[in-house]
């Protein structure tokens, strides 16, 4: 094998035979997945779904999150159901190169970048990653060698890989200069451990958690969808949210995670819902658009469900902020709304035209003060949010006391902000 770093180019000499003085290319993460093992069934394990999004794309999302934006797949063949996903992958705004030896991969690597090492089939947490990622010497995430770790390489008497690593660019020209064929990650691994790469340790009992795993089989795949819808956080704050709807949204799990089409179109059918809200309630129907509102917000319970499995693109992100602001400013204007549909088309009562906004902008600060807690997110349920006053303004406008409604809402969203302000304070350390 001809090494490629025959063909670079040799810095040019200034006195004294020392190299002149060349910028640099800043240093790049890069990542390398594994894409080339198969299943008994006959395919590929980076393939296999979990929570209806395959493993690859997991990974490459993960990836994005730690500031990857190249990654090169290991592959020994390229399926067409492989390159789809390379070409989802794509769009969200990621590099893709398919790699076969380290000569495919050395042009990639400029400088001192580092490359990131993803093992086949590997599903982990974001902090692990980001924990790999984190400037320095190469590091190698290693757990102990138990029976729930076999499916890892091992490392030493002690130790098995975790999944994860980073190794140095130096290390990827060295294998391509190295005669006769190898496998490309796993070579890379023990170069890093030669080299006494850094070692972070994680706990065995992760693995039997779910939270760090090699999907194996497609049975296996299932265990661990099965285990991240039962551990998957309400998220978010508010009491209607985490009290009714992402309750009643966590029972349908399972139906929504699993089919694509749900996640596609989800989007644009809780985007419908807020726009029959504002066209109901101006004409007339104040009532029934109030009752689709609450779709609307399990809509929107549903798109937050989604993201804690599937990798969102930023247009997703977009799309959600701004349903939700929307659904937001409809609440401020909802009085608005109501009367001038009405058959007298006149101006709202003050009570209800005044207080509303109000109403809207204290859900708005609960949300600031939630999001500008930190670690004091405790008690996030006791906050307001906008699903519990469309909960509390449907009976109001079905009976006939709206102005009396939402003379009560403001109130009572302040005391509950009060509340947590003071619940949600830790006591200082003495």
């Amino acid at each position: 094998m001809i090494s490629s770093l025959a063909n670079r180019p040799f810095a040019p000499k200034g006195r004294g035979d020392e190299p002149l003085s060349v910028p640099r290319p800043p240093m790049t993460l890069i990542a390398l997945i594994g894409a080339s093992d198969m299943l008994p069934d006959g395919g590929l394990r980076a393939l296999v779904t979990v929570a209806g999004e395959t493993l690859i794309e997991r990974q490459a999302a993960r990836l994005a999150d730690v500031g990857v934006t190249h990654v090169a797949v290991a592959v020994g063949a390229v399926p067409a159901d492989l390159l789809a996903v390379c070409d989802r992958i794509r769009r969200r705004g990621m590099k893709v190169t398919p790699v076969r030896a380290a000569p495919d991969l050395l042009p990639l690597v400029q400088g001192d970048d580092r490359i990131i090492l993803v093992a086949d089939g590997l599903r982990a947490g974001g902090t692990h990653y980001a924990a790999i990622a984190k400037p320095g010497s190469p590091a190698i995430l290693v757990t102990g060698d138990t029976p729930l770790t076999q499916m890892f390489e091992r490392i030493d008497a002690t130790r098995r890989w975790g999944g994860l690593a980073c190794i140095s660019g130096a290390m990827v020209a060295e294998l391509a200069a190295m005669p006769g064929e190898w496998d490309m990650m796993l070579t890379l691994l023990r170069m890093a451990v030669q080299s006494g790469a850094r070692r972070l340790y994680c706990e065995p009992a992760l693995f039997e958690q779910g939270e760090i795993a090699i999907v194996s089989d497609r049975p296996t795949a299932a265990l661990i969808e099965q285990s991240s819808l039962q551990q998957v956080e309400y998220g978010g704050m508010g009491l209607g949210r985490s009290a009714i709807m992402m309750p009643a949204i966590r029972l349908a799990g399972p139906l929504i995670v699993k089919s694509p089409t749900t996640a596609r179109y989800l989007p644009y059918a809780t985007a419908l819902s807020w726009l029959a809200v504002a066209v109901l309630t101006a004409s007339g129907l104040a009532a029934a658009g109030a009752l689709v509102a609450i779709s609307g917000g399990l809509g929107l319970a549903a798109m937050r469900f989604l993201s804690a499995f599937r990798a969102e693109s930023a247009a997703q992100d977009r799309a959600r902020h701004v349903i939700r602001t929307f659904a937001w400013l409809l609440l401020a204007v909802f009085p608005w709304l109501v009367s001038l549909g009405g058959p007298g088309h006149e101006m709202p009562p003050f009570s209800e035209a005044a207080l509303a906004p109000c109403l809207a902008a204290a859900i708005l600060l609960a949300r600031w003060l939630y999001e500008d807690s930190g670690e004091r997110r405790r008690f996030h349920w006791l906050l307001p949010d906008a699903d519990q006053a469309w909960i509390m303004l449907v009976p109001a406008l079905l009976f006939g006391f709206a102005p009396l409604m939402f003379a009560i809402l403001p109130l009572l969203a302040l005391i509950q902000t009060l509340l947590w302000v003071r619940l949600a304070r830790r006591p200082e350390p003495r």
